[in-house]
């Protein structure tokens, strides 16, 4: 860090003598116009949709005194494309919990949404004093490009085959029996209305995918993620 600002000092130093031959025309150091500001339109990949919590270990539910706190969080979403580029335009993200209450969608705006969950003690609380918030968009799955060509082809093999989005409960990241299903349109289920948890198609759902067998006919999928709340709040210092 030191050593680029001694780099950078000297230029700054310089700059006084250059602009004093300048002549008045400034237009190289005018403002530029945010309008040819770089826009990223296109799908969210799965590798490229993560959830965070503004807080993930809240004091809620105190266990010395069995009382509880009001509490309101920030929920943040961000997407990206399968080249790791920031998505500039608007995507809905949908929201479910395991407990409590949150808003149910957002729409991205330069890549990042947000919603609010809180606290909701009208029923019995979680066992364990945790909650799995998920989260899910229309998106592609991604894959791995082996030979480096910008598709998924026969040289290929790799690639993240997405079951339908749930909530997990037990944290186990799998599907169990009384866990919430999430009912969305997917390779198994055209409808989106089956009512069960519905396995990945085993196919990869990508508009990039060139491969003999392996691409399914449906370019989009619902991807998805999901995050713990510790309502408990953090491990007590010893």
């Amino acid at each position: 860090m030191n050593n680029r600002f001694l780099m950078i000092a000297p230029l700054l130093a310089s700059s006084t003598l250059f602009l004093a031959g300048c002549s008045d025309d400034n237009s190289e150091f005018e403002t530029p116009n945010l309008s040819d500001a770089p826009t990223n339109a296109g799908l969210v990949s799965q590798k490229n949709l993560s959830i965070l919590s503004e807080d993930v270990q809240p004091p809620i539910f105190d266990p010395l005194t069995g009382t509880a706190t009001d509490t309101s969080l920030t929920i943040t979403v961000k997407v990206g494309d399968r080249n790791n580029q920031l998505l500039t335009d608007a995507h809905t993200v949908f929201f479910a919990t395991e407990w409590g209450l949150i808003e149910p969608s957002c729409i991205t705006e330069n890549g990042i949404c947000t919603v609010t969950w809180q606290t909701s003690f009208g029923g019995p609380n979680p066992v364990n004093n945790r909650t799995t918030i998920t989260a899910w968009t229309l998106g592609e799955e991604s894959f791995t490009d082996t030979n480096g060509n910008g598709v998924f082809d026969d040289s290929d093999t790799t690639f993240d085959d997405r079951e339908e989005p749930f909530i997990d409960i037990n944290e186990s990241d799998s599907f169990d029996t009384g866990e919430g299903v999430i009912d969305v349109v997917n390779g198994n289920d055209p409808t989106g209305a089956n009512g069960v948890h519905d396995i990945g198609d085993s196919l990869l759902n990508s508009p990039s995918c060139t491969h003999s067998s392996l691409c399914s006919p449906r370019t989009t999928s619902y991807i998805w993620t999901d995050i713990a709340l510790e309502m408990d709040g953090p491990p007590t210092v010893p």
